[in-house]
């Protein structure tokens, strides 16, 4: 590459580093505008891999041990069944809890991935842009379209996170995601836990 080509290019970073700088500035001032005191804020779009890591997230927890448990308890119960004498209502019983058990935790991804689309992420398959601000009191979630959901930090119940982000859940299908990607590492450890101590 000439220098003359390694000039521009720099010279294009800098001006892409600059219009990202003041998109970011004129997006903070306008959160402000209209939210009040804004502690944190990230502007996304679900594509696949931010939709796959958030339902990862919302596939955390005691479900999938569920399913283990109801595909071991099947099994149990059809062994038992043969062995001390055939009973129709219990081999149709156990024979469903392991199929069930053994169908959701051999297809979790799927299975988590229909749950989240369940919920307010997956509400629009036109307008995927999704913008979250958390203030001292609530977190507001822009989008899809012109909808905004407010919630108030008194009615998080659950918080999950990994490298790839963090997911607020509120209960009745309401999430807000926060993709690693738009948040440094120390900003997003921030909302974490101050997520985790509105609990």
């Amino acid at each position: 590459m000439s220098k003359k080509s390694k000039n521009r290019a720099k010279q294009a970073a800098r001006i892409s580093a600059k219009e990202h700088e003041q998109a970011h500035r004129t997006t903070a001032e306008e959160d402000e505008r209209k939210y009040g005191e804004v502690l944190f804020s990230a502007s996304y779009f679900l594509d696949e891999a931010s939709a796959d890591n958030a339902a990862e997230l919302y596939g955390q927890g005691h479900v999938r041990d569920l399913c283990l448990v109801a595909l071991v308890v099947g099994m149990v119960a059809l062994v038992v069944n043969f062995m001390v004498g055939f009973n129709i209502v219990v081999f149709c019983i156990a024979l469903i809890m392991a199929i069930s058990g053994a169908t959701a935790s051999g297809n979790w991804k799927s299975v988590t991935m229909w749950a989240l689309m369940g919920t307010n992420l997956g509400d629009s398959k036109e307008d995927l842009n999704r913008h979250n601000v958390v203030t001292p009191t609530e977190v507001i979630v822009e989008g899809p379209g012109a909808e905004v959901s407010r919630w108030p930090l008194r009615s998080l119940k659950h918080v999950r996170h990994n490298e790839h982000g963090c997911l607020a859940m509120f209960g009745k299908s309401r999430v807000a995601y926060f993709p690693a990607s738009q948040m440094s590492v120390s900003r997003l450890r921030e909302l974490q836990q101050f997520l985790e101590g509105q609990l």
